[in-house]
């Protein structure tokens, strides 16, 4: 499992093989190509020191990554059927340390990065037009590439709410330890799992 989450997370932020056209045929397609050429592109000029000065490539990875990433919505499926009996302040930290859980480890995966790519292919049109999955391949140093899926919605713009690796969902991944906390200790038991795991406990 933690071998799928490490590709998770490097997919959705390391390097991208792929053409201008594939990037143009849909704007959900293109967002994600951009994101992810943009931060090979710093990658190829910045490598030493993104791995080496953490302030950089956490600016970085704000910059050219997480405008793109729809947290909420992540939240939102991650916590699954109990999101309902949070309340707004609850709903408000589930978000937050979620997001910043998610963010150490994208950061974490960069600094492990040794030349993997992804290849993108052609888009496919979902059935609703306000839904999208971008389709690509993980190609590894060692072992079979690995198909990775990026789920997208429009939202009055598009932003990536799931990830997919060899059917693997980033999201409902953390669902059961989740729902673990939350029938122990409920969603403040939940929230305080997330902050001793950011480490703000």
């Amino acid at each position: 499992m933690f071998q799928n989450i490490r590709i998770l997370m490097c997919a959705v932020i390391l390097a991208v093989t792929g053409s201008a056209a594939q990037a143009e045929d849909h704007p959900a397609q293109k967002l994600v190509v951009d994101a992810i050429s943009s931060m090979l592109q710093v990658f190829k000029e910045d490598g030493d020191k993104l791995k080496s000065d953490p302030e950089y490539l956490q600016a970085k990875v704000d910059e050219l990554i997480v405008p793109n990433l729809d947290f909420e919505s992540m939240t939102r499926l991650a916590v699954s059927k109990f999101w309902r009996r949070a309340d707004a302040d609850q709903q408000k930290q589930l978000i937050d340390e979620f997001t910043t859980l998610l963010l150490n480890t994208y950061t974490g995966a960069l600094t492990e990065y040794s030349g993997e790519e992804i290849s993108f292919a052609p888009f496919k049109p979902e059935d609703r037009e306000d839904r999208a999955v971008v389709s690509s391949t993980f190609g590894q140093s060692a072992g079979n590439d690995v198909p990775v899926l990026y789920k997208l919605r429009d939202k009055g713009g598009w932003s990536i709410y799931d990830i997919e690796v060899n059917d693997i969902s980033l999201v409902t991944s953390y669902r059961s330890a989740f729902s673990s906390e939350i029938e122990k200790g409920g969603i403040d038991g939940l929230i305080e799992a997330l902050k001793d795991r950011n480490g703000k406990s």
